[in-house]
């Protein structure tokens, strides 16, 4: 087990030659970031999301990979992640808006009280971990959390939104092999929030690291 996350292009190294990948310190290093969206709705029951699980049924800019496991050659040591929601026109892929879950609506908020899981292979290797821990108060690794003022010159639209600086710190990287499914569900809990019934909701999931990719070739 690699406990330090700079130590992701070691972990990257011996997990493929674990997987039979004897020639990954060979392929071509790259920042790999990889992300998904489902559609999100309130509710009075809890619900689960299944992140990059039949992402082969989603496109751009919903996300940004075919499958949920990583061709040959590829590998990807997940070392950040963080969250977003993405509002697009009603019944239209087009984007209105990307913010962090708290600066849609007060109630979603409460998505900060959801846990998140990762499975490769069916195996569990990241088990119910509190998005509260990705909220900068909570957060030993933020930068900052901040406030923006909307549409100063309106008075009756000012809204003073906070910024936060919500991205997690793996403090174990967890190297994703090639040719292996992963899925990531999301616990969320019950939350009622108000939604602009002109637009379609949808949460997403980031993931950035580092990674390999397949190189016949040479490297750069």
């Amino acid at each position: 087990m690699t406990m330090n996350r700079s130590n992701a292009n070691r972990k990257i190294v011996r997990v493929g030659k674990e997987q039979g990948m004897h020639n990954i310190a060979q392929q071509q290093g790259t920042t790999r970031i990889i992300y998904d969206c489902l559609p999100l709705a309130s509710g009075a029951q809890s619900q689960t999301l299944r992140f990059f699980e039949n992402v082969n049924n989603r496109k751009f800019p919903f996300t940004n990979i075919n499958q949920n496991k990583l061709n040959k050659g590829e590998t990807l040591s997940l070392e950040y992640f963080s969250f977003q929601i993405v509002a697009t026109a009603a019944g239209t892929d087009r984007v209105v808006s990307v913010l962090p879950i708290d600066n849609i609506s007060a109630g979603t908020n409460a998505l900060y009280r959801s846990d998140l899981s990762i499975l490769i292979a069916e195996d569990t290797v990241v088990k119910k971990l509190p998005l509260q821990s990705m909220y900068a108060p909570f957060n030993k690794d933020s930068r900052f959390y901040g406030d923006i003022t909307v549409n100063p010159g309106v008075p009756a639209l000012i809204a003073n939104l906070g910024m936060p600086n919500d991205v997690f710190h793996f403090v174990n990287p967890i190297v994703i092999p090639q040719d292996l499914e992963f899925v990531m569900p999301l616990q969320l809990p019950a939350f009622t929030a108000t939604f602009n019934v002109d637009n379609d909701y949808y949460l997403m999931i980031t993931m950035e690291g580092l990674g390999t990719l397949f190189s016949p070739k040479t490297t750069y």
